[in-house]
Parts: structure tokens; sequence; C-alpha cells
């Protein structure tokens, strides 16, 4: 059987490729932090068509860090509300939901159009299991969301793509429609706005306590440095230099309450 060829995703299929082979490698590691067979998977039936899949030792240290840090922290709340939604924004080829689904939750996987479609290739659709087929920024969306109670909100590896005005509009319309939800996502400081593998970042923060600034309701529940997380990863070099705070700060995983 032939392989699925990117080519007509651009630039998106490399940022959609990085850290899906970050995953998938790391299963394959003799010590694997995570196991991801359904990211293995989905690069079995891929043709790179050669695109550079390798975002480089800092960046994957970063998603898996996030995955891990991710995983966990939505795994303890659907533990208290197993029935709750989750929302994917920006879900690119997540696998999070091969890893999490308890069989009771509800799920939206959102996505520009053309990334939805190649979700579609991989992932079975499902009563439980959405795909919205629209940009983060129209939130025509969320007339989409049925339940919005006990809502948990994932943007991984995506808001520092948007402006900050971007990035308060989007905060304040969760908050307007998802009042007391858990929302989870990742930060670069802002040493790294201007910067990034493929696409530069537009939006970074240093102080993650800065994020309840963006919109009133929000209030941090608890962050994490990517420089104080799987140390054994680390090089030498980089564990050294994360005693400045500007390198253990250059990614930051942010757990807030809308």
């Amino acid at each position: 059987m032939s392989k699925i060829k990117l080519k007509e995703l651009s630039h998106l299929s490399e940022t959609l490729l990085i850290p899906l082979t970050a995953r998938g490698n790391e299963t394959l590691h003799s010590s694997p932090v995570i196991k991801d067979e359904k990211s293995l998977e989905i690069l079995s039936q891929i043709d790179p068509e050669n695109i550079n899949a390798d975002g480089g030792n800092i960046s994957t240290h970063g998603i898996l860090a996030r995955t891990i840090i991710i995983d966990q922290e939505l795994n303890k709340l659907l533990l208290q509300n197993p029935e709750s939604t989750v929302i994917n924004l920006g879900a690119g080829l997540d696998t999070r939901l091969n890893r999490l689904d308890n069989g009771l939750l509800t799920w939206y996987d959102l996505d520009l159009k053309e990334v939805i479609e190649l979700r579609s290739l991989f992932f079975a659709p499902d009563n439980r299991i959405h795909s919205i087929p629209k940009s983060v920024l129209d939130f025509s969306w969320i007339e989409e969301i049925v339940n919005r109670e006990n809502v948990i909100i994932i943007a991984e590896g995506l808001l520092m793509y948007f402006s900050e005005d971007d990035v308060k509009i989007i905060l304040q319309e969760l908050s307007r429609h998802f009042p007391k939800s858990h929302m989870f996502f990742d930060v670069v400081g802002k040493y790294f706005v201007g910067k990034g593998i493929h696409d530069s970042f537009l939006w970074g923060i240093d102080r993650a306590k800065d994020i309840e600034n963006f919109s009133p309701p929000i209030q941090l529940i608890q962050s994490w440095s990517t420089g104080n997380l799987l140390k054994e990863r680390q090089s030498l070099v980089i564990r050294l230099l994360n005693i400045f705070p500007a390198t253990k700060n250059r990614s930051q995983i942010l757990h807030i309450e809308l």
C-alpha cells in the first residue's frame, strides 16, 4: 500500500511531524519515558518526502516533557470527573486520546480543515469523539461544544504561534464560554519570540503568573519549567545552562482555571 504524502500541507507538515516523530522515537527508546504505539502506527503510513521532522534535542526534550505533564494532569482530572469534555485546540496529529480514553469522556479535536482531513485517515469516528475543521480564532466552533461543564482545554504547541493580542482574545473567549474550566498549554520565554524551528514564535512570557493579566477570570493553578523536567535526558551543557532562568524557563507548561 502506498504511503500518504504530506506535500499538500506545505510547512504545516513539518510542525505536525515533529511532535509525532518525537513520541514515536521515544517509544522505541531502550528506556522510554512514554509509550505511544499510535504515533508509530501513523509514522509507518506517512511518506516524509524529505521533510525535516527532527526538531533537535532541545525541542524533543520539551515535547516529551509537556506530553508527560499534560497526560498526568489530565488523568488526575478525569479520575475526578470521568465524563469530562476535553477540547483539543490545534490537534495536529496528537494521539493523547489513545493513551487516556476512559470510555466515558467526550473529546473534540479542533484544527484547520486540511489537518482534520489528514487526522481522519488515522482515527476512526466515534459517538464520543468529534472533529471540528476550523481555526481556533473562528469562534463559531464554540457552538459545537454541547456539554460545557467539567471542561478541560488543551492547547499544546499552539499559542506561541499567535500574537499576544490574539492570545488575549482566545483566552477571553474561552473564559466567557467555559468558566471554571481547566486549561493546559505551553509557552516559550520572551527571548525566543521571533525565533523557532520552522515558523517564528510570535508570543511568549517569562513569568507564568503573568498569564493572569491576560483575562481577569484566569487563575494560574500550577506551572512547570521544562528545564526542571527529565533532567536525565538533558546534556551536561543544558543542565549547566539551566541555572539561568532564561534557559530553565525556555518553555513552561501552564495549568490555569478560566
